[in-house]
């Protein structure tokens, strides 16, 4: 019994690499590409919220280019985001946007299935044009074909940019990859648009598709053919009814890929809604990197694209809580967001790892500190509205040696269209863009060294 134990086990073993190898280096470096990838597909959409996420990612380092349709069109609408790496291989994320128009919803209700086959636009167009296919051949949903297939008719919004061609740029540079995708229409798209790039003879090991909340694309012939070629991973929010609708309501419709549950955040009322996604993928990221962390691995170092002039070593107190109890299991990630959004804007810091901040001055001192900066996050809950808060960041800047105020500053963000975590870190970057006079303040620099 125990030889035929350990026979199974070895085949397990073997059979099952992902697996034997993955570790808390590899689930951190996973978790920020489904950051990254949630965070581009927030970026696509138009409005306060897409905007503020391509605003995020510009500040992170990342080349953002958006592509439109032009005026009267309807169809695939879409950002790229670059990043160049230490590697020398720049970093490419293909981002779609999802449902946002009558445009976008009149694709999604064109149900029935069209042929799915070719190498250019032309063979595909021509092959979905055939009638009487039998079901054992590809098909993919009306709708979202016809969405993909407007690709070539989308433009920059900025005429001053330099128009990016997907196929060329991985058929001439093989070791070039790109991550496709998408929310909900958009995620459809990206995994259409995957197919199609390996039907154009692109190496699948070239691309990668992470969807959230995506309905299914094709038959059980297309996730027969793809799936093997296609490395889709699909994230699910628990209760999403979006995934599996197709399948229910009409039938003939199969997905494929690996699929990740999460588990939507109690204040957001809808499952399917993006925000809910970015915040899991969020919190997804500083879990697996608290657990990167408590395993001895070394980290990149957040980008400094913004950081200021180095006028003195700068004491950053622990962030203090008044938080109500519904929120109080955001307040972990809310701390790590702000301790993120200092270390990517101040140059020369301590980062306190005191239980409290009431000893920062002592603390401050000892460490050969010239500022120190207090901060605490506070909610004010909106009357009769569900799940609805003012997220307040209010901040105090401290000289150490005389324990004197230098800077106040305090904001405050809605959760309307955002989450507490997601307001909570628009707030924390509003409030550094507002403040940092003490670090460039000359007058200021001159006379406390006086």
């Amino acid at each position: 019994m125990k030889k035929i134990f350990l026979f199974l086990l070895n085949i397990l073993l073997l059979c099952s690499p992902a697996i034997l190898y993955a570790g808390p280096k590899e689930e951190y470096e996973e978790a920020y590409l489904l950051y990254i990838a949630a965070g581009a597909s927030t970026a696509a959409y138009s409005g306060r919220v897409g905007e503020l996420a391509t605003r995020y990612l510009e500040q992170d380092g990342w080349q953002i280019d958006h592509y439109v349709q032009p005026q009267g069109h309807t169809g695939i609408r879409f950002l790229v985001a670059k990043k160049d790496l230490d590697t020398n291989v720049p970093l490419y994320v293909l981002a779609i946007v999802g449902t946002e128009s009558n445009g976008d919803i009149k694709a999604n209700l064109k149900f029935d299935k069209v042929y799915f086959a070719g190498s250019s636009i032309e063979e595909f167009s021509a092959n979905a044009a055939k009638q009487n296919v039998p079901n054992s051949e590809p098909k993919v949903h009306r709708g979202f074909y016809e969405f993909v297939q407007a690709g070539p008719s989308a433009t920059l919004r900025n005429a001053h940019q330099t128009p990016f061609s997907l196929p060329d740029l991985l058929l001439t540079d093989t070791r070039s990859k790109i991550y496709l995708t998408g929310h909900s229409l958009g995620g459809a798209a990206a995994t259409l648009t995957g197919a199609r790039l390996i039907s154009m003879g692109i190496h699948p090991e070239q691309i990668r598709v992470i969807t959230f909340g995506a309905p299914a694309v094709g038959n059980a012939a297309f996730a027969a053919k793809f799936g093997p070629l296609l490395s889709l991973t699909r994230i699910v929010n628990s209760g999403d009814p979006v995934t599996g609708i197709l399948q229910t309501l009409v039938g003939g419709y199969k997905q494929f890929g690996q699929e990740i549950k999460w588990t939507a955040p109690a204040t957001v009322n809808d499952p399917h809604l993006l925000i809910g996604y970015l915040d899991s993928a969020l919190k997804n990221y500083y879990d697996k990197r608290r657990q990167a962390v408590a395993a001895g691995i070394q980290l990149p170092a957040p980008t400094a694209a913004a950081k200021q002039a180095n006028h003195g070593c700068v004491y950053i107190a622990p962030l203090q809580s008044n938080l109500p109890e519904t929120l109080k299991a955001d307040f972990w990630y809310m701390n790590e967001a702000l301790y993120d959004e200092y270390q990517q804007t101040i140059p020369n810091y301590i980062l306190s790892n005191e239980p409290t901040s009431t000893s920062w001055q002592k603390t401050a001192t000892a460490s050969g500190c010239k500022w120190a900066i207090q901060s605490e996050v506070n909610a004010m809950r909106v009357k009769k509205e569900r799940n609805a808060y003012y997220i307040t960041i209010s901040q105090t800047v401290y000289d150490v040696a005389t324990g004197s105020v230098v800077d106040t500053a305090i904001f405050s963000t809605g959760t309307y269209n955002l989450t507490p975590l997601e307001a909570f870190i628009h707030a924390s970057k509003g409030i550094n863009s507002l403040q940092h006079t003490w670090l460039r303040d000359t007058t200021i620099h001159k006379s406390l060294q006086k």
